[in-house]
């Protein structure tokens, strides 16, 4: 890797009397910044593929950024408005981005400035778009456009979200008083919707009365989504249960997303975007908060911390943008960010005029340093791990399908097989069962990794069960 391909942007901050990016490459340069404005230098395409790889490491898997490129922040001129894909490696050591069609984005106001949502499918083949008109999927290479739903909701629709739950692709969204589900079929025409969550069902926390919703998100049996009241007020949902809390009992938190980890976390930011986001788990647990992206958890007075995105196939990374509200951060809220870790310094600056970017890494490693205009291939996976910890048996790996828990005597224990499934999995890569309710003796398990049949053989003992 040449030296000189470092130099921009994976740094590590610091807070001393001022604040001071310090830049870590073959010499530490330390660049200072003014408040409402990163000072950082956008990297060239060859220098993204870099650190990238750098920030990564082996083996390397791709990353995708979908955004909306566009041009002068709140003030933009939203004619200038285009769907883009970043691709963060290619066989030239460059990334390389491709504008795949107008697409404006909603206007917003004076204060907040324009708004959009984008996601891309957990296959990394589809990408959903939102404005305030309608909710559009496409392919990644552009093609195939269609509208979903006409939507008409004078609020900024942030997020939609991918529920592959039942092996069907499913594009979860709001109507404004309903969150609905809706199939995809593969050219992007809409299948059966059905609801998940209605405000008519009254169900809704108290404080969310006559409330519209936006910006929801699926993971599992939850949901999380705000509801715009005189405030954003964050909820979450156990659907099994139909049971409802509000975080914040009452107060702001903009912005909810939920984390890919079935375990109902979420992120949301509470009364200002100027203070690291709230990391809170299902049903009532605060574990702690993201920083801004200039590692500031308090009183972000660079750039702030105003639309960021879980990655949904690898939930070690998000990717952020500066605070948009001109006031207090003029010109940030374009300049994306990827962060490595939810708390790490570990950062990646792609640039400014990122309009709401999300991000996704494929779950399958690169057999070179090559890309496509598809999601790359795995080529040879190496066998999936099994692993034990707190009573908790985990099969981790690239690949992973029809698997079954027997014990000796052949009777099936456990599966996952087409619809139906007795483990609790997150997706086909990481594959968890509680022990606790097993007798002692021995087990068999068996699964299918990619045209390979795999098992291992364990052993519960009385003093492990």
């Amino acid at each position: 890797m040449l030296f000189d391909l470092k130099i921009i942007t994976l740094f590590r901050y610091r807070q001393i009397r001022r604040f001071y990016y310090v830049v870590f490459s073959v010499l530490t340069l330390i660049l200072p910044v003014s408040a409402g404005s990163y000072g950082g230098k956008n990297p060239t395409l060859h220098q993204i593929d870099s650190l990238w790889r750098e920030m990564y490491g082996a083996p390397l898997h791709q990353g995708i950024v979908v955004f909306n490129k566009m041009s002068g922040g709140t003030t933009a001129n939203i004619s200038l408005d285009t769907l883009c894909i970043m691709r963060l490696t290619s066989d030239s050591n460059t990334a390389t981005v491709k504008s795949l069609f107008y697409c404006r984005q909603w206007k917003g106001n004076s204060i907040w400035g324009v708004a959009s949502g984008h996601r891309i499918s957990h296959d990394g083949k589809k990408i959903a778009i939102l404005n305030n008109t309608a909710v559009m999927v496409c392919d990644t290479n552009g093609t195939n456009q269609k509208v979903i739903k006409s939507v008409d909701l004078n609020i900024d629709q942030l997020s939609a979200s991918w529920d592959d739950s039942a092996n069907v692709r499913r594009l979860v969204y709001s109507t404004g008083p309903a969150i609905v589900r809706t199939v995809i079929n593969e050219d992007n025409t809409a299948g059966k919707t059905d609801t998940l969550w209605n405000h008519e069902w009254g169900l809704d926390p108290p404080a969310g009365n006559n409330g519209r919703y936006t910006s929801p998100n699926k993971v599992g049996n939850f949901i999380s989504f705000d509801i715009v009241t005189w405030l954003m007020l964050p909820v979450v949902v156990d659907l099994k249960t139909k049971t409802v809390i509000n975080p914040t009992n009452g107060g702001d938190g903009c912005h909810v997303r939920m984390l890919y980890d079935g375990l109902g976390t979420v992120t949301y930011h509470e009364s200002t975007h100027l203070t690291g986001t709230t990391i809170w788990r299902w049903p009532s647990t605060k574990l702690g908060t993201i920083p801004c992206p200039n590692g500031q958890k308090s009183n972000c007075t660079d750039c702030g911390n105003s639309a960021y995105y879980w990655c949904d196939t690898d939930t070690n990374y998000m990717i952020q943008t500066g605070d948009n509200e001109q006031s207090v951060s003029p010109g940030c809220y374009s300049k994306a960010f990827i962060r490595k870790g939810k708390t790490s310094a570990s950062m990646l600056y792609l640039g400014d005029y990122f309009g709401f970017p999300a991000l996704w890494v494929d779950p399958k490693p690169l057999e070179s340093t090559g890309t496509s205009k598809d999601p790359i291939s795995s080529g040879k996976a190496s066998r999936a791990a099994v692993t034990f910890s707190s009573r908790i048996l985990r099969l981790s790996g690239s690949s992973i399908n029809n698997v079954i828990l027997y014990n000796l005597n052949g009777a099936v224990i456990a599966k996952i097989a087409g619809n139906n499934s007795n483990f609790n999995y997150n997706n086909i890569n990481n594959v968890n069962y509680s022990l606790s309710q097993l007798s002692t003796g021995a087990y068999l398990l068996v699964w299918s990794q990619g045209n390979k049949k795999c098992s291992q053989y364990f052993t519960i003992s009385q003093q492990n069960k």
